[in-house]
């Protein structure tokens, strides 16, 4: 009998989205372990990280033919025999994920697809609170989210700054800070005008337009310099935004970022990058360095970060912001809105019908 057969995206060779990607035919993956599942995909969200493995990853590591991305939503079709009855997994069960980075690179598995495998700890279920084309965005940037707010170390009546607040990260972060600061701290979001309206009803109680407070590192100084921050949480990796910090963040307080925007997805681009978290992780302020604690998260997707994620979102606490959609035959059109940056939320890929 004919194995049954879906379609995905894929590519063979390094490059830009544009160069390399063709929608492809590819046999359904099965299952392979007991505590696998399979899952019919309903949506997709792109990330950062998979654009940069596509244009910077030689296929001398990782597997050919290769499906782009990590997140997804979809629906249970298969269960392996031995996923833990506790995690009431079944066929016909809602749920979100991401795939696990070494599984995507190793293997020919992505979520820009119909259907993926993973190990059961890669899924959650779907909390009611939210549609599958939402909870489909959860999975990396959820996690980085969590992550950027532990590392921040916010507490009841902070203040925090939070640059980037309309990104697929951002945005997240914003309502995590208001959960943690609560009624009596402050949440200050910068992003550019046309987002300001609804990054402001996440939670923010001031909104600064960095198209219209440029340079927006001077704004900064002037208005928050008699009441700094408690925190700076930059999740667009703005690099002047940490160097002038000492003007708005108090001293011994954290610059909590994911790390240095990259010029251009390309080796000497990646150079650039690693050698400012090199400066910006090792100059010592004794020698000009900005003498303002430092830290750099890197997130991958947890079981234990994904049942947080959708606890807050039952809870009412977290709601994704799709800011742009589209279905699976213009996947290019998606990557060429990602690329371009100033992302207003996540962008969706719909693989369902």
């Amino acid at each position: 009998m004919a194995r049954e057969t879906m379609k995905a995206w894929t590519h063979s060779k390094m490059g830009l989205p544009s160069k390399v990607l063709t929608l492809d035919i590819l046999p359904v993956p099965a299952v392979t372990t007991p505590t696998q599942v399979r899952v019919k995909i309903s949506h997709c969200a792109l990330n950062p990280g998979p654009s940069i493995l596509m244009q910077l990853l030689p296929f001398l590591f990782r597997a050919s033919k290769a499906i782009p991305e990590l997140d997804f939503s979809g629906t249970i079709k298969e269960v392996g025999a031995n996923v833990p009855v506790e995690r009431d997994l079944a066929v016909g069960t809602e749920v979100f994920g991401s795939v696990p980075l070494g599984q995507h690179v190793k293997k020919t598995s992505g979520a820009l697809a119909e259907y993926i495998v993973v190990d059961c700890a890669a899924v959650v279920k779907k909390p009611s609170g939210q549609s599958l084309e939402q909870v489909a965005g959860l999975g990396v940037a959820g996690c980085t989210a969590l992550d950027l707010i532990k590392a921040a170390k916010l507490k009841a009546g902070d203040s925090v700054l939070v640059n980037g607040a309309s990104g697929g990260i951002g945005h997240l972060v914003m309502q995590m800070c208001r959960a943690k600061v609560g009624d009596t701290g402050k949440v200050v979001a910068i992003c550019s005008s046309s987002n300001l309206g609804w990054v402001k009803e996440l939670g923010a109680d001031e909104v600064v337009d960095y198209t219209k407070r440029s340079p927006v590192q001077s704004y900064l100084a002037d208005a928050y310099d008699l009441s700094r921050f408690n925190a700076v949480i930059d999740a667009a990796g703005i690099q002047a935004i940490f160097s002038h910090c000492p003007d708005y963040l108090a001293e011994g307080k954290p610059y909590v970022t994911v790390g240095p925007r990259q010029p251009n997805y390309t080796v000497l681009g990646m150079l650039s990058t690693i050698g400012l978290m090199a400066k910006n992780f090792l100059w010592s302020r004794f020698l000009g360095g900005v003498p303002r604690p430092y830290v750099q998260v890197a997130s991958a997707e947890s079981l234990d970060g994904l049942q947080e994620l959708a606890q807050m979102v039952e809870d009412g606490k977290l709601k994704v912001h799709v800011g742009a959609k589209f279905k699976m035959a213009e996947a290019l059109q998606a990557y060429d809105r990602s690329l371009r940056g100033h992302a207003q939320g996540k962008i969706v890929v719909e693989i369902g019908e």
